[in-house]
């Protein structure tokens, strides 16, 4: 395993990739309301419902990240006061939009809202209605992941690699033999309620996580595959491919977005953040895209809201390319929105909250005194020219020192 004494370098690339998984499950609800055109046969909306995936690169990403960044410095309570200022914020404010956006009433409405900012809707079966904030589902899903983490993380990353591939491997296994199973007991009255009561399920959707935290212990145990970061990419245009035409030719169900693309997922953030770690240059780490990125969450958050908002600007017309130009201006209007939720809730809030509850890092203990030495002017003087090293981060002044097996970043990271 790597010094711990090292710092551990940002992994940019992966803030701007967020922003594509968040526009990829836009698309999956936008194709819902508008259709494209069908060319050769093939209906181009067909694609975009492999969109909901975006959710599963957000669950390997945090993963990932909350392992790249871990610090034993940093309490149980600490991380979940953290994570909860992460998530919450714009948790409250996305549901108020949501329901003003969807004319939502009380007596139709509470139970649920309480079960999403009490992150605990995932546990419950879905609504037959859009009320509350039908996307928060998710967050709920992440506060579970969450729960585990502290738990979780000392024993994986004492783990050595083989351990490491076999686990990752049974983790992927389990997934796989569960969405199988339940194709069963789906009742084709009530497919999408039962649908999605399988697919929320937080301790199936754990594994997504858990790979993200697979991924990154194998780096910081100094595992660098020779991964092209173009060609990670290309295996998720390549699973849609395999996925939809499996789904054709009756191999599997037609819903096999999310977990059939856990392995491209897992790819592609293993590849951009190793990129990142060789010094390499990234277009994902440019400042748009790391913008867009920080913003991604509380797009999510929003864009249902947008759509079902603008729908009057969809007239009943056949599939067609011009609604493209519909699908612009719904992404135009989620992007200014997501950008004034981060601006100035969900960002000010989260310092806010997280300076409530500032590390607390203990004393180091005292050294014992030493008689002082004799030292001539000379030694004197070039003793109090050597600088000291300090480093200024949110929590304060931090020197360089670090305990063994402590791996820290240089800031923080948003994730899902």
């Amino acid at each position: 395993m790597n010094s711990a004494k090292e710092r551990m370098p940002r992994v940019e690339s992966l803030t701007g990739l967020r922003w594509f998984a968040a526009f990829a499950v836009f698309l999956f609800h936008a194709n819902q309301i508008i259709k494209l055109p069908t060319v050769y046969g093939i209906k181009l909306g067909e694609f975009f419902r492999f969109g909901d995936a975006g959710v599963t690169f957000f669950y390997v990403l945090s993963g990932f990240v909350l392992t790249w960044s871990f610090s034993l410095k940093v309490g149980t309570g600490t991380f979940y006061w953290r994570r909860f200022a992460r998530v919450w914020p714009a948790l409250v404010v996305s549901t108020a939009i949501a329901w003003v956006s969807f004319d939502q009433v009380w007596h139709e409405s509470w139970k649920r809202t309480l079960l999403s900012l009490s992150l605990t809707e995932s546990w419950f079966p879905p609504a037959d209605s859009p009320i509350a904030n039908p996307v928060a589902w998710s967050v709920s899903c992440e506060a579970f992941f969450y729960l585990l983490f502290p738990f979780v993380i000392r024993p994986l990353l004492r783990l050595r690699l083989p351990a490491l591939a076999i686990l990752a491997a049974t983790g992927l296994f389990i997934e796989w033999a569960y969405w199988f199973s339940v194709q069963d007991l789906i009742d084709p009255k009530q497919y999408w309620i039962q649908f999605s009561w399988y697919i929320r399920f937080p301790p199936i959707r754990f594994i997504e996580f858990l790979l993200g935290m697979i991924a990154a212990a194998a780096l910081l145990r100094g595992w660098r595959p020779k991964l092209n970061l173009w060609l990670a990419l290309s295996t998720v245009p390549a699973s849609v491919l395999l996925l939809w035409w499996g789904a054709r030719l009756g191999w599997w169900g037609p819903h096999w977005s999310q977990q059939g693309l856990v392995p491209a997922c897992v790819l592609v953030v293993l590849a951009a953040a190793i990129r990142d770690v060789s010094g390499r240059p990234s277009i994902f780490r440019s400042k748009p895209l790391v913008a867009l990125g920080a913003w991604s969450y509380a797009f999510y958050l929003v864009h249902l809201s947008v759509i079902h908002w603008l729908m009057g600007t969809v007239k009943a017309s056949p599939a067609s390319w011009t609604n493209l130009k519909v699908l612009l201006i719904w992404t135009v209007m989620g992007i200014a929105l997501a950008w004034a939720c981060y601006r100035w809730i969900e960002h000010p809030v989260e310092r806010f909250l997280r300076n409530l509850y500032p590390l607390r890092v203990p004393p180091a203990p005292p050294a014992t005194p030493t008689p002082p030495a004799v030292q001539e002017p000379q030694e004197l003087a070039a003793a109090s020219e050597q600088p000291t090293e300090v480093v200024l981060t949110g929590q304060g002044v931090m020197s360089h020192e670090f305990e063994p097996g402590v791996y820290r970043s240089t800031g923080s990271y948003d994730v899902r």
